[in-house]
């Protein structure tokens, strides 16, 4: 994700990226999930700090929800790594180097086959009202995971999340 705009407390966290990996081993309701946050490496430690933050869910937010799912309610590993997002007409990609590939295209929809398929009746505590679906290619392959999908399915949106 790229954070268009956005404060945690005093620290300003606009133009930053992270991304963020979940794998289930079993089913998602067991919890059990391996963890892993990617932090981009331009970040001061008090930005470092305030984005391991709220993705811990330790100050409340989706996360909070999230997080009672993680292997010993903790992240595996938090890797800083430079990371690029990039966005080209309906493909989105994510990349750290040697690390991460994350490719989504989005479905064609629409009567003239030029918009994109959404959902908007999904109830998700992360993500937006409106989901774009699409085909994703992944692969992660670091000290904590290994693990590679070709074809699959994928999502995204954009949100606003906020606190006190």
């Amino acid at each position: 994700m790229t954070i268009k705009q956005g404060r945690y407390g005093d620290v300003d966290l606009a133009g930053l990226n992270a991304a963020i990996f979940l794998h289930c081993t079993g089913n998602m309701a067991d919890g059990d999930w391996i963890t892993v946050l990617y932090v981009d490496d331009r970040t001061t430690p008090e930005q470092d700090k305030a984005i391991q933050a709220i993705f811990s869910g330790e100050d409340g937010g989706p996360w909070e929800t999230m997080s009672q799912f993680y292997r010993d309610g903790k992240y595996q590993s938090v890797v800083r790594v430079p990371l690029e997002v990039t966005i080209d007409g309906r493909t989105r990609t994510i990349t750290a180097p040697d690390r991460l590939f994350l490719e989504m295209q989005s479905l064609r929809g629409g009567e003239d086959r030029q918009g994109v398929v959404t959902i908007n009746n999904l109830r998700n505590v992360i993500h937006g009202n409106e989901h774009v679906l699409g085909l994703s290619n992944f692969k992660v392959d670091d000290e904590t995971m290994t693990w590679e999908y070709q074809g699959k399915h994928g999502l995204y949106s954009e949100f606003n999340w906020s606190g006190s």
